[in-house]
């Protein structure tokens, strides 16, 4: 790391190891040191973590006009590799997860994604809405608490396989949805009960008035 805003280089003596045996694709070794030094690197562990935690607030450019300011030369496509390089984060097990499917291709190519519903993120892609998929996915997670789903039975069967000890619940909109199409086929029905509560006003003996003006 810079020192005062002055770069740093450290002149390490290493040794280097020779293998004897013949069918050895390696046949040399360097000596690492650990926590320091990593093959082919050409920085410290403790600048390549800085610099990938700058990538991962500030993206490229912006990322390396920061680290010069503490006194890293560095591009803004080395920033992006840095960051790239990061292992994925382990997402937390959900309590609460969602299930529903999605379209590759409508009509014919449909996957399976799960979301944590009470941070809102998506958890993971399933390639199919097969049960036993879903019932797999749930088999190795046995924190998640309740499946909130559509009224597929292809869901309702892996979440009942996977999650023996969750609560299926039905999730908001296709409550809504539900709701709103049973309305619409109840009005349908009894359209003809509507001519009867609305009286026309010949009928009743009223007179409209239009306006005094």
């Amino acid at each position: 790391m810079p020192s005062a805003g002055n770069p740093v280089r450290l002149c390490l003596r290493v040794r280097r190891f020779f293998c004897e045996s013949a069918l050895c694709e390696r046949r040399t070794f360097v000596e690492q040191i650990a926590g320091l030094t990593r093959r082919h690197g050409r920085w410290t562990e403790r600048q390549r973590s800085t610099l990938a935690a700058v990538g991962l607030a500030l993206a490229g450019r912006a990322g390396a006009r920061m680290a010069g300011v503490f006194g890293v030369a560095v591009s803004r496509s080395t920033v992006l590799r840095l960051v790239e390089a990061l292992p994925d984060p382990e997402p937390p097990v959900p309590r609460v997860v969602g299930v529903d499917e999605y379209a590759t291709r409508k009509v014919r190519f449909y996957g399976t994604v799960l979301v944590d519903v009470e941070t809102r993120r998506p958890v993971d892609l399933l390639p199919d809405r097969e049960a036993s998929s879903l019932a797999a996915w749930l088999a190795v997670r046995p924190g998640i608490e309740v499946v909130c789903r559509d009224r597929a039975l292809f869901f309702a069967e892996g979440a009942t396989v996977g999650a023996p000890q969750a609560v299926q619940v039905a999730d908001r909109w296709h409550l809504w949805h539900n709701l709103s199409e049973a309305a619409e086929r109840c009005v349908a029905q009894h359209r003809g009960c509507l001519g009867i509560l609305t009286r026309d006003p010949a009928e009743s003996g009223l007179r409209l008035h239009g306006p005094s003006w």
